[in-house]
């Protein structure tokens, strides 16, 4: 059973509010951050305070000015001022992480950590103009026909880039941070991206879990970086390994805290298998289908004439993951991790 452990946390994500400044645990709190999203409405930061007065910032949020102002405002409520910050962790690179990691550097003179995939990836991003060339290929690679091109190539305007932060110090799974008085524990969970990690503290029972495992949303999968493997059978087998701490109070990256950890762990399991399932039932059918052919047979929440740009870009490049993952024998691993969750 999924159990909120946080009232105020629960009652902002079903009312679409920010929540405030909240204790989790003994020198341990979380706030919520907007998001100029229609869809996902703030993201969570969480704050360690050590034993020596120093705090340590974990995903520090969207950039604005209007963020900036309610994070440094919890910051100087949890200690004198920013030159308090010892520390800042990225679970991933994605703008709503790390976006206000720049600014919280300049100001601070804090290190920043992420792990060295999400590093490189942030030395890498491409510009505007090599995202626009990709997609064109991918509309060659995919079948997309020639009157919902300009659809895709639309989900590239706007898209926020990753921010320019120097990174200090990269992270490995094992890799224990640097806050006196806390054992928190690197654990690489790629998936969502190929770098992504989870923060687990086994003295406070706690698993920080950014976008890899959420209370109502099942978190995107090949979001970025460049893996080595296949990102769903890398998200799977991550979800395994977090699975081992089932009693744990999860603290996401976005919605509100929770217990019931194995559970969550395996409804995200089943929801990508069940759409392997659906996408091997449509191959099996139409062997020969384009990648654009397949995902019109698939279902979609929205329906599949509604997808438009960004959505629809997301559609296609979950359905050629999907096909892959079953090309390679996927589906066998997907069900023997999911039966063995929970």
């Amino acid at each position: 059973m999924i159990e909120p452990t946080s009232v105020s946390e629960f009652n902002a994500a079903t009312q679409g509010e920010v929540p405030g400044l909240e204790s989790v645990r003994p020198d341990v709190w979380s706030l919520g951050l907007a998001m100029p999203s229609s869809h996902i409405r703030h993201s969570l930061v969480y704050f360690l305070r050590d034993v020596e007065g120093g705090v340590h910032v974990i995903d520090p949020g969207w950039d604005s000015d209007q963020n900036w102002t309610t994070l440094v405002a919890a910051i100087e409520t949890l200690a004198p001022n920013l030159s308090s910050v010892r520390s800042i962790t990225a679970t991933h690179s994605h703008p709503d992480h790390v976006g206000m990691a720049g600014r919280l550097q300049e100001a601070s003179g804090a290190p920043l950590q992420i792990h060295a995939c999400e590093n490189a990836a942030l030395a890498s991003s491409p510009t505007e103009q090599e995202r626009k060339d990709e997609t064109w290929r991918a509309c060659d690679e995919w079948g997309v026909p020639p009157e919902r091109r300009a659809q895709l190539i639309s989900s590239l305007e706007g898209a926020p880039a990753l921010p320019p932060v120097k990174v200090d110090r990269v992270l490995a799974d094992g890799d224990v941070l640097d806050v006196p008085g806390f054992d928190i524990v690197v654990m690489h969970t790629p998936g969502h991206t190929s770098g992504h990690i989870s923060l687990r503290s086994d003295s406070r029972q706690i698993l920080l879990t950014g976008d890899h495992l959420l209370p109502t949303m099942h978190a995107g999968v090949g979001l970025g970086g460049d893996p080595d493997s296949n990102p769903l059978t890398d998200y799977l087998n991550s979800l395994k390994e977090i699975s081992r701490y089932p009693h744990y109070e999860v603290l996401p990256g976005h919605g509100y805290r929770f217990k019931g950890l194995a559970e969550r762990a395996r409804q995200s399991g089943a929801h990508h298998l069940d759409r392997s399932r659906e996408v091997a039932a449509v191959v099996a059918e139409f062997p020969e289908c384009s990648t654009w052919e397949l995902a019109e047979r698939l279902t979609w929440t929205a329906g599949w004439e509604r997808l438009d740009s960004f959505y629809l870009y997301s559609a296609l490049s979950q359905t050629v993951m999907h096909r892959e993952f079953i090309d390679s024998g996927g589906l066998d691993l997907a069900e023997a991790v999911v039966s063995s969750i929970g």
